[in-house]
């Protein structure tokens, strides 16, 4: 182990000196990734995972409202999407968009009551061999139905897959047996647990945001999964107890600020005696560490949060040539004037410059983009989305 570290974990928050610290993030296989499907209030309604992008297709699964799924690539109208099976293995299709949500925020479903009538061994997933064996009486949640297994929730046990014929045929729970979803934040001490795939012992630094988190209505524990993504690694899943939790996040910042590359970074609070410094990315991905702020980090004043570059160096170039369409048909006022519009001279002589802008007192982030005339002029600009490089204002 490295010094300064503080645990041996796969999420382990260092303590690590200056250009030593060891940056981890909630993002990790892609938290937007993993979204919930939501049929509507009706609980035996189920969503068709087909084969292909048509409704006509072969149907691979069945699922329910309150299913966590991810998402591997968008199609329009439809989705692929990976839901966890058997083992390490994924089954994958294709579903409607439209019945997707993603995870955050607060959510629950009523889910099938599956009561077992014959003894059965519940597979975990994930890589798990058996997970729970069930006797008659026992009851478990169905999330989906893939072939003849039932994907189940299991209260205070997490989720697996079990023959559907070891089991009565499904009810309606009652109204307090929901599957609940809702977003955490770790509090500013910290939190260690250990890791349930690899045993090994885990420290999520305060401030961090737990946004894939759900367990029975009611239960006194969390089932957390930090660094999201299904079947993607690396990410650590645990059970926490909800009074280890809390629903207020840290202060933006206090008052100190640094430009690091294309990205920020922030000072939030402190943990055990040492800075908790948060860093956003140029795309608006979050990192986490505590420790002391590299030696090459440049301070910014708090209320002007700019750090200029070359487009090239934040956008890729369709977002570069979207952008010189997009003034070339709506031909926007020059900002030199006040009534003259930008023409096809002034565009073909002018060069694009972007800048990172972070919003005082906030984490909210934006790429301004604009058009520099031969002299330095400004000429036009607006703001893009970090993310997706769409233009979300201009002029």
């Amino acid at each position: 182990m490295a010094a300064g570290t503080a645990s041996s974990g796969r999420f382990t928050v260092s303590c690590a000196e200056e250009d030593e610290l060891d940056w981890i993030s909630p993002t990790i296989g892609s938290n937007d990734a993993v979204m919930i499907v939501d049929n509507g209030s009706d609980w035996q309604t189920r969503l068709n995972l087909r084969a292909e992008q048509r409704k006509g297709s072969e149907i691979l699964g069945r699922i329910y409202t309150g299913t966590r799924i991810e998402v591997y690539q968008d199609n329009g109208e439809w989705c692929l999407v990976g839901l966890q099976f058997n083992g390490s293995d994924v089954l994958t299709g294709e579903v409607m968009k439209a019945h997707l949500r993603p995870v955050g925020g607060s959510f629950s479903a009523l889910c099938p009551l599956a009561v077992v009538k014959t003894e059965v061994s519940v597979t975990g997933t994930g890589g798990f061999m058996e997970l729970i064996q069930l006797k008659p009486g026992d009851k478990a949640y169905v999330l989906a139905v893939c072939g003849d297994e039932y994907f189940l929730m299991i209260p205070d046990v997490g989720q697996g897959y079990a023959s559907v014929s070891a089991f009565e045929p499904l009810s309606e729970p009652r109204q307090g047996e929901r599957i609940v979803y809702q977003t955490w934040v770790v509090p500013s001490g910290g939190i260690t647990f250990i890791d349930k795939h690899t045993q090994c012992e885990t420290t999520l630094v305060g401030g961090v945001y737990l946004e894939d988190c759900w367990q029975v209505e009611g239960e006194t524990q969390w089932h957390i999964t930090y660094g999201a993504g299904i079947q993607r690694m690396l990410r650590a899943e645990c059970t926490i107890p909800q009074d280890q939790l809390s629903q207020q996040g840290l202060q933006s910042f206090e008052g100190e600020v640094y430009a690091y590359d294309k990205s920020f970074i922030l000072r939030v609070g402190t943990q055990n005696g040492k800075p908790i410094l948060k860093r956003i990315e140029q795309n608006g991905d979050i990192l986490w560490a505590v420790g002391n702020v590299p030696k090459n980090a440049v301070p910014l004043d708090p209320d002007l949060c700019i750090i200029e570059c070359e487009a090239t160096e934040l956008l890729s170039q369709a977002v570069i040539d979207n952008l010189f369409a997009y003034v070339r048909e709506k031909h926007p006022l020059d900002e030199r004037t006040s009534s003259d519009t930008v023409s096809d001279t002034v565009i073909d002589r002018c060069k694009l410059r972007a800048a990172l802008v972070l919003e005082p007192g906030s984490c909210d982030l934006t790429i301004h983009a604009w058009l520099e005339d031969e002299d330095g002029a400004y000429v036009t600009g607006g703001d893009l989305d970090p993310k997706s490089g769409a233009i979300t204002r201009w002029g």
